[in-house]
């Protein structure tokens, strides 16, 4: 008989986890269907995550998208992460075992405050089983901001491949258009006359311009989706130089990019200087170079010993 009434009661038990299993992921499925990021208060944040049993993965965003909070980086993450969503909704590999979510500040503080969030934006994986491991959160630092970045974490923690679907952009085409037209319009007004082309010292100048772009970091920084630079909530100051060494801000990079150009164009001075040294424009010239060189140098040593604070090296800051 107790056998009978435990079975009994084991079957009733089954039942109704899997019915309210069953009727979470329908509403995940009804919601997701609606928009690619559910949004998540209190109590769906209760029923959709802190409810067991669980059988699908979720990602949630925490951020403060309201304009009084002035976070432009959650402005860039939210975009970002909305175009992964949705290239996961309109995937074939789409079966409602992951779903993308996310809680705002302004309407899930208790969540932020039971999580011990202190900032924003914050991405974490809740696994379908077990306990969340320190893998389970995003390092927005490291990897950036970019939606595939995000995707290649997704395929990490989860084993789900999502191909990221971005909207035409015409920009390229636009600026490759008006390039070509630009090119065609000067040749038609030098008419045969192609001696430009052979000015090396247009050819040194844009190969310059390209090697500051190269070396001031503007590669890294766009395939790592780096914000341009950093507001201090509390504070509200805006920092254009990050204080660490295995990141850099967009404007860091112009930074770093004028500093070396002026650093050059010092060089070029001094050894363009007239050598008659009783010509005054020599003296300007090569005291000018000189002093840009070791002014700006003295720049480039501090930048260096901000983002790492052993480097030993410096000249006159």
């Amino acid at each position: 008989m107790n056998l009978i009434l435990l079975v009994t009661i084991y079957i009733c038990t089954a039942t109704v986890f899997s019915n309210s299993l069953e009727s979470r992921v329908e509403q995940l499925n009804e919601l997701s269907y609606r928009t690619p990021v559910i949004k998540l208060d209190d109590e769906k944040y209760k029923s959709f995550i802190r409810t067991m049993p669980r059988n699908y993965s979720i990602v949630v965003m925490f951020t403060a998208l309201s304009p009084n909070r002035n976070c432009k980086i959650c402005k860039e993450v939210h975009t970002e992460y909305t175009t992964l969503a949705r290239s996961h909704r309109y995937s074939r590999g789409f079966d409602g075992d992951l779903f993308f979510t996310m809680v705002d500040y302004d309407g899930g503080a208790a969540i932020f405050q039971r999580l011990k969030l202190t900032s924003a934006p914050v991405i974490l994986h809740f696994p379908a089983s077990g306990k969340r491991k320190k893998e389970d959160k995003f390092d927005l630092e490291r990897r950036g901001i970019n939606a595939e970045a995000i995707a290649k974490w997704v395929k990490d923690r989860t084993d789900v491949g999502i191909e990221v679907i971005r909207p035409p952009n015409y920009t390229n085409a636009i600026l490759l258009g008006v390039f070509l037209f630009a090119v065609s319009g000067t040749l038609l007004i030098k008419g045969n006359s192609l001696d430009f082309l052979y000015k090396w010292k247009y050819w040194a100048i844009t190969s310059m311009f390209i090697m500051f772009a190269m070396t001031s970091g503007q590669m890294w920084l766009h395939i790592r989706g780096a914000p341009f630079a950093h507001v201090d909530r509390n504070t509200g100051r805006t920092s254009f130089i990050h204080g660490g060494s295995n990141m850099m801000f967009v404007a860091e990079s112009y930074i770093i990019a004028v500093v070396n150009g002026v650093i050059t164009f010092g060089f070029i001075l001094m050894a363009d200087a007239p050598k008659d040294p009783t010509n005054l424009n020599s003296k300007y010239m090569s005291y000018g170079g000189l002093a840009l060189v070791v002014v700006f140098f003295s720049i480039l040593l501090a930048i260096f010993r901000m983002k790492h604070r052993g480097y030993p090296y410096s000249l006159l800051f």
